[in-house]
């Protein structure tokens, strides 16, 4: 196995030159350039969060990354409007119209005030709760008996027992509203319809590998140079900081960064 590493590890060299000194050592990292209040207004770090879900009136979904924790909803000038702790067991879903279905009920956007008990089947809880109400059976006649029941319980949705999962798990898996009922069928138990559109931004001059990371096998550092309105940054490439547009201002988003206002 050893040897199949060190074979790895040359293919990637060859593939990759050796580490190169900062193309631009002058130009501020990015990290750094977020600090500057005259050019970015921080609404969110990533500190304790795992995604920011952007809904359909520019509000912001804040979904923690610790399920002793709130999610909140915010907006860009960082007001709560709404926070819930929310059974990370059971699905949360939030629908194209940024209503909100966790803990078995549906809040209505946009106070999320309303609420009402909503069906909610997760297929894979009900398959599971029946097997273990079956296992008096030897194996082969519980196996039958719970796929009959897969069956049935599938029939209203309009769905019929997925074979092959492994191989055809975009097929395979389901998370929507139907006949009245939010229905799951994959591993994931949270979702959002909604895609608010990010934008690239333009890079002034190509990556450059920097260094390498220690592993089983290693991964490369780059470093990437970006231009915003004239402002120079660079970052590591992983970071993938984009623009969006909320109540009609730019902001920059980066997954691990958050969310900042564009002030230049």
């Amino acid at each position: 196995m050893k040897y199949l590493n060190f074979i790895a590890l040359l293919f990637v060299l060859g593939c990759n030159p050796i580490p190169k000194k900062d193309a631009h050592p002058d130009v501020p990292v990015l990290t750094e350039l977020l600090k500057d209040t005259s050019k970015f207004r921080k609404v969110t770090d990533m500190k304790d969060v795992s995604e920011l879900v952007f809904l359909s009136d520019d509000r912001i979904l804040v979904k923690p990354d610790n399920s002793n924790l709130p999610f909140k909803i915010i907006d860009v000038d960082k007001n709560v409007i709404f926070q819930h702790v929310y059974n990370w067991d059971l699905p949360f879903y939030v629908d194209k119209q940024s209503n909100l279905y966790f803990n078995g009920k549906k809040f209505y956007h946009p106070d999320y005030k309303k609420q009402e008990d909503f069906k909610t089947v997760v297929f894979a809880d009900s398959l599971s709760k029946k097997s273990e109400e079956l296992k008096h059976l030897n194996d082969s006649l519980r196996f039958k008996a719970v796929d009959k029941y897969e069956v049935e319980l599938l029939k209203p949705y309009g769905l019929k027992p997925c074979e092959y999962t492994i191989v055809n798990t975009a097929s395979c898996n389901v998370f929507t509203i139907k006949n009245g009922a939010l229905i799951v069928r994959q591993t994931e138990l949270f979702k959002s319809e909604l895609n608010k559109p990010k934008f690239d931004i333009s890079k002034f001059d190509d990556d450059v590998l920097t260094g390498w990371k220690n592993g089983r096998l290693p991964s490369p550092d780059y470093l990437a140079y970006y231009e915003l309105n004239k402002q120079k940054f660079k970052c590591d490439d992983m970071t993938l900081p984009r623009t969006l547009t909320l109540k009609n201002k730019t902001y920059l988003y980066a997954p691990i960064l958050g969310l900042y206002q564009i002030l230049f």
